[in-house]
């Protein structure tokens, strides 16, 4: 095959490697983000505390996620998706404190 060849094939191909890897990271960053949060929960959370430390979890590990793919991918779904987890993470954050 002429080099020519090679690179019509690799472009003809559906999958996009860079955005398979990309996607791959995120994930570990999503993770290592919620055992943050919840060790963080954890140690705070009292008797007969809301669930909202969960949500705020969730939301934070999820937003990481979001915007690490936005920061690699460009793609604005990501960073909309991250400013709105963000923002949910901290409505949950303040709940939490608030004792609700």
């Amino acid at each position: 095959m002429k080099k020519e060849e090679i690179l019509e094939k690799a472009r003809s191909e559906k999958k996009d490697e860079m955005e398979n890897a990309v996607r791959d990271r995120s994930a570990v960053w999503m993770a290592l983000a919620m055992v943050v949060a919840a060790g963080f929960f954890v140690a705070m959370r009292g008797e007969d505390e809301p669930v909202m430390d969960l949500v705020a979890t969730v939301c934070f590990s999820v937003a990481v996620c979001c915007i690490y793919r936005f920061i690699r991918l460009k793609q604005i779904w990501y960073l909309i998706m991250g400013i709105v987890l963000a923002g949910a993470t901290v409505f949950a954050t303040v709940r939490f404190f608030m004792g609700h």
